[in-house]
């Protein structure tokens, strides 16, 4: 645990922030063994301490219990962003105290870093958040806000918490749109998902008085959202459309918004992005190698795990970048093999059968090794 030197007597004798503690949800995940993530929003909390006149800094961000050196280090990325921003009004003699919750958990991950910022800005502002918004991402010490991991996860977990406004990295664009391929527009309409490059677009949103235009433009979603609970195909209607319009007319990275609207014109995307084809076809085949290793494959009936694995991988197919489909299919071949084998009369790898499986087995990996020599398929990874 990072804490300061405090006193309640005996600090520096300075002006205390305008507000002496802010709140804003996070959103976290965890992996799950298939390599998914499940994803939850949290509780975050920013609390004004006084600094002892014997402390050798003047101000600071920590945290108030135990993290990870990822996300220790985006705090200090959030504290020399602050020093900057506010170089005239910094709070002197005072620290801002970080936790979560969930005390008791291990946190770590950059994830954090805009939820930091924006309660630590809020302190020495005065203005407070909005209790229903939920925002994840990296920050620099200029305000850049970076990508993050396990963002299906984190919209899931946003809408289980009822966040009802959310603010996701841009860089984690092609993640939404996943998102929308392969469980459609329901999820994307339910919470309104907004793009971020750098903290100020996050602080517009997440600030309770926001301005005028911008709160018209989450009001007359909140609209859209009504309609569209009400029946999907409500995104052709042209009342709907001239709303979504003007929404992106005032925020043009209304990510939720653009793809309802592409929806009315049945224009959403149609196949995951690189790094979301990749990461479907790993979970699925770790799905399949859980299936192998326990030797469920060879229970009987259509309705077993080797046959959902079957299903999965062939159902995948009409999703990823089309690049990906022959890593995809040396999968689906090794699970069709496993297939034709649970359902032999003899139960038991023939000579040919054998052969079979390892010629297919050995195909993955050099499937494998083609994706991870391609310099063009690694640098659009590195981009996503």
């Amino acid at each position: 645990m990072i804490s300061f030197a405090v006193l309640s007597l005996g600090s520096v004798n300075a002006e205390p922030p305008k507000l002496q503690q802010s709140q804003v949800k996070g959103l976290l995940v965890i992996q799950l063994p298939n390599g998914s993530f499940a994803g939850a929003a949290t509780q975050m909390n920013a609390t004004v301490v006084p600094i002892s006149k014997n402390s050798q800094i003047n101000f600071g961000i920590r945290f108030n219990q135990q993290v990870g050196p990822m996300m220790y280090g985006a705090t200090q990325e959030v504290e020399k962003f602050m020093r900057v921003r506010h170089q005239k009004d910094l709070p002197i003699g005072h620290g801002i105290e970080l936790g979560f919750a969930d005390k008791y958990t291990m946190k770590d991950g950059p994830s954090a870093a805009v939820a930091c910022a924006l309660m630590a800005e809020s302190i020495i502002t005065g203005e407070a958040l909005e209790p229903s918004f939920a925002v994840t991402g990296d920050m620099t010490a200029t305000g850049d806000v970076r990508p993050i991991g396990g963002v299906a996860g984190k919209v899931r977990g946003a809408a289980n918490r009822d966040c009802k406004i959310m603010a996701v990295p841009i860089a984690n664009k092609a993640a939404i749109q996943d998102i929308y391929v392969l469980d459609g527009i329901e999820p994307i309409a339910a919470t309104q998902i907004i793009l971020i490059e750098t903290f100020d677009q996050a602080w517009d949103i997440a600030k309770a008085k926001r301005s005028d235009k911008i709160q018209q433009a989450l009001d007359d979603y909140a609209m859209v959202q009504t309609a569209m609970a009400k029946s999907t195909a409500s995104a052709s209607h042209p009342k709907v459309r001239d709303k979504l319009k003007s929404i992106l007319e005032t925020l043009p990275n209304h990510e939720s918004a653009r793809l309802v609207a592409l929806h009315g014109m049945a224009k959403g995307p149609k196949k995951l992005s690189l790094n979301g084809s990749l990461a479907a076809i790993q979970t699925a085949a770790t799905e399949l190698g859980n299936t192998i290793q326990s030797g469920s494959y060879m229970e009987k009936g259509q309705g077993n795990q080797l046959w959902k694995n079957v299903s999965r991988l062939n159902s995948l197919r009409e999703d990823v970048d089309p690049r990906t489909k022959n890593y995809l299919d040396a999968f689906l071949n090794t699970a069709n093999i496993l297939k034709k084998m649970s359902t032999s009369e003899k139960k038991q790898l023939t000579d040919d059968l054998q052969r079979e499986l390892m010629l297919a087995i050995s195909k993955i990996g050099v499937e494998e090794n083609k994706l991870l020599n391609d310099t063009k398929i690694q640098e659009e990874m590195m981009k996503e």
